[in-house]
């Protein structure tokens, strides 16, 4: 049987978790309380998880790296219901933030292009969402969807297309189009949600969430949309898949017994995998 492992035993709802020093480490968001959600890294050598900044006093989550770690992002809760995104230089050790201006402003899910250039994320408009690029200074805001509700970007690690979810034509499909703009295409329909898409390493697949069957559960497919599997098979809520840089291997939260956690999948060789 296909590896299924457990990374996390606390139980606590998490979302969002991305492999980071070379797949060693693994970041992820977590409800500490009921009004704040931190960032945590896990270690995958010995299991332990501390806060990736513990001195945060506000939210932090959904951080997003670049591929050498220089630069990472994540949206920061900073009063007033506002959110903005912040752009840490490691090595510098700055931050530059994107803020979008006064008022309730959600953006969500940020991405780096491969070559660590722009940050990809969703933002409210007034006819719905949009997915906006700004650089590493937060500043040169391109828009690169058009229409509906447009959310959850992944790039290519081409850095040429950037697939994502949209309700654009009724149900949130996935959608895949040039990172800077043009004519997106669908590559999968279904009566269901298709949500939180995850390139794959070598840029030929891509996992996502899905309850096409009934159930929030974690598929692969092709870049084209082609040879759909279903990588979790569970009652429960399987969600927020992050491919391992070895393109074998994909995080998600697995809800168990009603805890939320980190489990690790295998994602070759079986349509199917169990998990208790």
């Amino acid at each position: 049987m296909a590896m299924v492992k457990q990374l996390t035993k606390d139980g606590r709802i998490k979302t969002d978790p991305v492999f980071v020093d070379k797949g060693e480490s693994i970041v992820y968001t977590v409800q500490e309380s009921p009004t704040q959600m931190s960032l945590m890294k896990l270690k995958l050598s010995d299991g332990t998880s501390a806060r990736l900044h513990p001195q945060a006093t506000t939210s932090e989550f959904e951080a997003a790296f670049t591929p050498d770690g220089d630069f990472y992002a994540f949206i920061q809760s900073r009063g007033n219901l506002n959110l903005k995104l912040v752009i840490r230089d490691v090595k510098a050790g700055k931050d530059s933030v994107f803020d979008p201006g006064g008022g309730f402003a959600s953006l969500r899910r940020p991405c780096f292009a491969p070559d660590g250039s722009r940050i990809f994320f969703s933002i409210p408009t007034n006819n719905g969402s949009e997915i906006v690029s700004v650089n590493r200074q937060g500043a040169d805001k391109k828009t690169v969807t058009q229409n509906g509700l447009n959310k959850d970007p992944s790039v290519s690690p081409d850095g040429q297309s950037i697939v994502f979810a949209s309700s654009r034509d009724g149900e949130y499909d996935l959608y895949v189009m040039a990172t800077d703009g043009g004519k997106a295409k669908r590559i999968l329909k279904s009566p269901g949600l298709e949500a939180r898409p995850s390139w794959s390493p070598d840029g030929k697949r891509i996992a996502f969430t899905s309850n096409r069957d009934g159930n929030y559960e974690i598929y692969v497919c092709n870049a084209d949309g082609s040879g759909l599997k279903r990588v979790t098979d569970h009652p429960e809520r399987d969600d927020y898949a992050a491919w391992h840089p070895d393109g074998n291997k994909i995080v998600a939260v697995s809800e168990r017994k009603g805890k939320f956690d980190l489990w690790l999948y295998e994602c070759e060789g079986s349509k199917k995998q169990k998990s208790e």
